[in-house]
């Protein structure tokens, strides 16, 4: 029978090098490259903005042609950018994952392990 306390710090360890890893790499994107990670999040905040900026242009009553020329930053992205954040994101952060998983369960089983008494003759 597993140690209940296994089973919680397990999954625990894995969700915390998540978010502890994509902070960091989002971190390191920014340092490397000095934009923000093309994380999803971040894709949507930029369709957002686009959007709200063409609607702005079409009260403030821009030709078509203008509204048209607005275009979404993350559009103009490089594919090999976008390819390298795949990597970094999918493999590393799940090389992370399972790095602090295994880790809390060898540290967890340690600690709550019984030790036999000491030979003291």
């Amino acid at each position: 029978m597993p140690n209940p306390l296994v089973s919680i710090a397990v999954p625990v360890a894995g969700i915390a090098a998540g978010v502890v890893g994509k902070k960091a790499a989002a971190a390191g994107w920014g340092a490397v490259f000095g934009e923000d990670a093309p994380t999803v999040k971040a894709q949507k905040t930029a369709q957002k903005e686009a959007a709200q900026r063409r609607k702005q242009a079409k009260k403030d009553g821009a030709s078509p042609a203008e509204i048209s020329a607005i275009k979404d930053p993350s559009d103009e992205q490089p594919v090999w950018k976008l390819m390298l954040w795949a990597t970094v994101s999918g493999v590393l952060l799940q090389g992370l994952r399972v790095a602090a998983k295994r880790g809390a369960k060898a540290g967890t089983e340690r600690l709550t392990a019984r030790r036999p008494h000491s030979n003291r003759g």
